[in-house]
């Protein structure tokens, strides 16, 4: 964690496992804490400076020039130039220490959280481990606000741009501490996927996040809003469920695979693209009722998806960067 980021000389050749959009720039994150901006549509790539060598796992941007990322080691870092240059804000080390604090104080006040029972004990398990685990998504809202998710329900939030963070787990209601995977904004409201199919839905921006309806007992990677006002989710498999009432009930959704689907992004036209560890695209242009496979196989796993400013696709995965043309998807 006291270590910046190593230099590489094809930065858009090492492992990246997400990328966003700042803007009209792309940025990706990966391994040994490596951060990469393009501003011509993923052509072209430059390192950012990168206080910390820890495998990075999320970003996201409240807007063209404020951003976080996070990883490893329960490290989040903030940008505020459009991910040129990054600031450690957390660690795991601090994590840890207000897990602890957030714990004793549940238990005080007999906090009714289904976390609380069991938090001291996981605060316990979490300073005698260190502080390895990882976040693993985020929610940036505005400069200000933002929430950062991750192993073992780690959950904080920050309303001031990141200058003090918030323990937030027991505000998830969740009594077994699973891994939270991905986050979304689903018209007013805000979601949270992971482990063993867990699904959560918060009506009061981020305040709680009651559980909602398991569609299957099977990890769930992300979740996207379908543009009709539903919900799509998909994780370990090839398994897939689409919502149109908030979660309560599910619908299973055929993506012509049983690789595991790791990344999703929802196109400016409204379609919905997802990629697997079988280097396969599906896109749905009907709401996410069904999928088609785009033409190719990209040469790696996916792990994040995004679009350009110039409309073609984006994937980053296991080798890097690679570039989807508008035109295979458009006709499909």
């Amino acid at each position: 964690m006291d270590r910046a980021a190593i230099a590489v000389k094809a930065p858009d050749k090492v492992v990246l496992i997400a990328i966003t959009n700042a803007g009209n720039r792309l940025v990706a994150v990966g391994e040994h804490g490596v951060i990469i901006v393009s501003d011509d549509s993923g052509r072209s790539w430059r390192q950012a400076q990168v206080p910390v060598d820890v495998t990075l796992t999320c970003v996201a941007f409240a807007n063209a020039q404020d951003g976080w990322a996070a990883g490893h080691y329960g490290v989040i870092l903030h940008t505020t130039d459009g991910g040129l240059t990054w600031q450690r804000q957390l660690d795991g080390i601090q994590d840890n220490q207000m897990t602890l604090a957030a714990a004793q104080a549940a238990a005080a006040a007999n906090d009714p959280s289904p976390g609380t029972p069991l938090a001291m004990a996981r605060a316990a398990h979490f300073m005698a481990g260190g502080p390895d685990n990882p976040f693993l998504t985020i929610l940036a809202q505005d400069a200000d606000h933002a929430m950062v998710f991750g192993a073992y329900r780690m959950a904080v939030n920050t309303t001031d741009g990141g200058q003090h963070w918030q323990e937030w787990d027991l505000h998830v209601g969740d009594p077994i501490s699973h891994n939270l995977y991905g986050a979304a904004r689903v018209g007013a409201d805000l979601y949270l996927v992971g482990e063993a199919g867990s699904v959560f839905r918060s009506t009061d921006n981020g305040a709680s996040f009651p559980a909602v309806t398991v569609p299957a007992q099977s990890t769930l990677f992300m979740i996207l809003p379908t543009g009709n006002g539903g919900l799509f989710t998909c994780g370990v498999a090839g398994l897939a469920f689409r919502s149109a009432d908030n979660g309560q009930t599910w619908t299973p959704v055929d993506l012509n695979t049983t690789s595991n689907l790791t990344a999703g992004a929802v196109l400016r036209s409204g379609a919905i693209i997802v990629g697997n560890e079988a280097g396969a695209i599906e896109i749905s242009t009907d709401h996410a009722q069904t999928f088609t496979t785009l033409p190719g196989f990209q040469p790696m796993e996916i792990f994040g998806l995004t679009q350009a400013a110039d409309g073609d696709v984006v994937a980053v995965g296991s080798a890097g960067v690679s570039v989807i043309p508008a035109k295979d998807f458009l006709q499909s």
